[in-house]
């Protein structure tokens, strides 16, 4: 009766073991299926990506790392501020959790998908948001710097929403406590003021009902 319940009790082990296998088989196919060496098209890049946070960058899958305490405060005070002064308006308000996507085509270098994840989305087109994501340009974006981001914030994802053709993008600094805005003109940004927390207000310059202190988005850094 001892072997038997041996032999059972390993049968019964190799069954668990082969379902507990397959579902995680399943699952790499399904969220965890991203090859960060591999290039992928628009249609490959959002059938396997489910609960991960990445971005594709001309068809190069970028993973995001996760944000410091900082970085989440200042989004927060942010989306606070611009629903404060947004309230009543149609326009909607989305954090880094909508994907926003570019279906870039560019013929000389044989790229053309772009995938983000924005800190912070303002949409005032709704037609724009289908299948629980964004298809084309916000109307505004905000990118919050942390040390793994800075770079693409300031340099590619700048040209990615200039190319998209985002009407304004913020760059925020917390660490030097200072907004960045850039206004698209003909196609091209333009630097038309940079906010730092000492006795400025920001002011929107396609939503003018925006306007708030700076030193109220970083008070709690100090």
């Amino acid at each position: 009766m001892k072997i038997l319940s041996q032999r059972m009790y390993l049968q019964e082990a190799k069954t668990l073991a082969n379902i507990v296998i397959n579902s995680l088989e399943k699952e790499d196919t399904n969220t965890m299926g991203v090859d960060k060496d591999k290039i992928y098209t628009l249609d490959e890049f959002l059938l396997f990506v489910k609960e991960e946070r990445a971005e594709l960058y001309e068809g190069v899958p970028i993973f995001m790392a996760p944000a410091s305490f900082e970085h989440e405060g200042v989004i927060a005070n942010l989306i606070g501020e611009f629903r404060s002064r947004l309230k009543g308006n149609t326009y909607q308000l989305f954090g880094s959790n909508l994907q926003v996507v570019f279906p870039f085509k560019d013929e000389k270098k044989g790229k053309e998908d772009v995938t983000v994840l924005p800190d912070i989305s303002i949409v005032c087109d709704r037609s724009k948001l289908k299948n629980n994501r964004c298809y084309g340009a916000p109307d505004l974006v905000v990118e919050v710097l942390s040390p793994s981001t800075a770079r693409n914030d300031r340099l590619l994802k700048r040209l990615y929403y200039e190319k998209a053709g985002v009407r304004e993008y913020l760059i925020v600094d917390y660490q030097n406590q200072s907004i960045e805005k850039y206004i698209l003109h003909q196609d091209s940004y333009q630097l038309e003021e940079i906010y730092s927390s000492e006795n400025q207000s920001f002011h929107s310059t396609i939503f003018p009902d925006v306007t708030f202190p700076i030193a109220t988005i970083f008070s709690f850094l100090d």
